[in-house]
């Protein structure tokens, strides 16, 4: 097999590093009327180029025919499907044959014409910068010029494939992107047609690749009419199965990832868990730098104020609310929450309402007729529960952040190793 590699890049050029081996993939069925200018917009990257016909009945064939006889001495290739096989397979066959050909990464681009050519040049930089990554061309929302059904199907999918698979994306659906060939054996997936698109981020996910997504326009206004071969009911259907096989599978071990890498937030739910509550990212977080140790100092802060706030009943699913909110580590932020148990919660109680006492009355509450053995901590202070509530507040939030501020010092205080001097000579 005989690498193509890709023209060395000069000032102000469109082209790629030339460690990055692109070709350009173009998958196309029935859209004669756009399909020319796409491909001449793809000029500007002085790429080979790999259009697939997947079973076109218009004029496509003829638009194809003259488009490589006016590019002789490019590389410009057509692949035909002898019938219509669905975006899927016309994708799977423009992957092989670049790989094939010799090239590491395939950027696709839809020739219906709502994709621009010139919003390629910032995915092929981030996918330069990683070029592990599935790199995601997201259309920017520009309010009602999306069909409404479009938009809400692209939420949709974007929330499942982050219940999935973990990744965050804003949308699941784009055909513009940048693929890493040599993942892809793993990343096809079993979906057809339109859900191949959205299967392989959550198979990325699974296997830790990384997702990245630059912002695309969005074109909806195409001269000679928009073009669309979603068919909404088959369409539809096609992916809520597709959604409940990865949905089951998602609650699966799942594969092993391809990229070994603890920072990853993705896979399926059993590996999320076990990464979101092991104890070596714990570990990872206190040796970290500056961000980890400061996310860990806020999981001990906020531990102490959920601790005093008398939230009995919802405080454990708040906690882990909070904790994937802001990326704290859950079991810091439960460890030290449970503190508000008897017998040392009752101290807590104790505090909150002497605070509360203070503010409310000006001086601290006689707690000397409280039954401290009470196992009922509402039974014990609800002729006071004014003062509990509101001393619960500040007086959380000041635990809290003495608890920060003690734990962001301890961390970040630079330990060294203590000198050892040999034959006790010291220099």
């Amino acid at each position: 097999m005989t690498a193509v590699p890709s023209p060395v890049p000069r000032p102000g050029d469109n082209r790629p590093p030339p460690d990055l081996r692109v070709a350009l993939v173009a998958p196309s069925y029935n859209h004669d009327r756009a399909v020319g200018g796409v491909l001449a917009g793809l000029a500007r990257y002085g790429l080979p180029v790999i259009v697939v016909n997947d079973g076109a009945t218009d004029n496509t064939a003829s638009v194809l025919d003259q488009w490589k006889r006016a590019g002789v001495g490019e590389a410009r290739h057509t692949i035909t499907h002898p019938v219509n096989m669905g975006k899927a397979a016309a994708l799977r066959s423009g992957f092989a044959e670049a790989a094939r050909l010799g090239f590491t990464h395939a950027a696709t681009i839809d020739t219906d014409g709502q994709h621009d050519p010139a919003d390629l040049r910032e995915l092929l930089d981030a996918s330069a910068a990683c070029s592990s990554g599935l790199i995601i061309g997201a259309r920017v929302r520009e309010g009602s010029s999306a069909p409404w059904a479009s938009r809400i199907g692209r939420l949709l999918s974007n929330r499942l494939v982050w219940l999935e698979s973990g990744v965050s994306v804003t949308d699941s659906q784009s055909g513009m992107r940048v693929y890493p060939l040599a993942s892809m054996p793993c990343l096809t997936g079993s979906s057809s047609r339109y859900g191949f698109e959205t299967e392989v981020i959550t198979l990325a996910g699974w296997l830790s690749v990384p997702v990245i997504e630059r912002p695309i326009r969005n074109i909806y206004c195409v001269p000679g009419g928009r073009a669309t071969h979603f068919r909404l009911c088959r369409d539809t259907f096609a992916a809520v199965g597709m959604h409940a096989r990865l949905l089951v599978r998602a609650l699966s071990l799942g594969p092993v990832p391809l990229n070994q890498s603890d920072q990853q937030a993705t896979g399926t739910v059993p590996r999320r868990l076990g990464s979101w509550f092991s104890l070596r990212r714990l570990r990872r977080m206190a040796c970290g730098d500056s961000a980890s140790q400061e996310r860990l100092a806020a999981s001990i802060g906020v531990g102490l104020l959920m601790a005093t706030l008398p939230l009995y009943g919802v405080k454990t699913v708040i906690c882990l609310w909070i904790s994937g909110r802001f990326r704290l580590h859950p079991l810091a932020v439960l460890g030290t929450s449970s503190l508000s148990t008897p017998p040392l919660g009752l101290v807590f109680v104790a505090l909150s309402i002497s605070v509360g006492g203070l503010l409310v009355h000006g001086s601290v509450p006689d707690l000397g007729g409280i039954d401290l053995g009470q196992s009922a901590q509402w039974s014990t202070v609800n002729t006071l529960i004014v003062e509990w509530l509101l001393g619960s507040v500040i007086a959380g939030a000041g635990l809290g952040l003495l608890g920060y501020s003690v734990v962001r010092a301890l961390l970040m205080r630079p330990w060294r190793p203590r000198a050892t001097s040999a034959g006790g000579a010291g220099s």
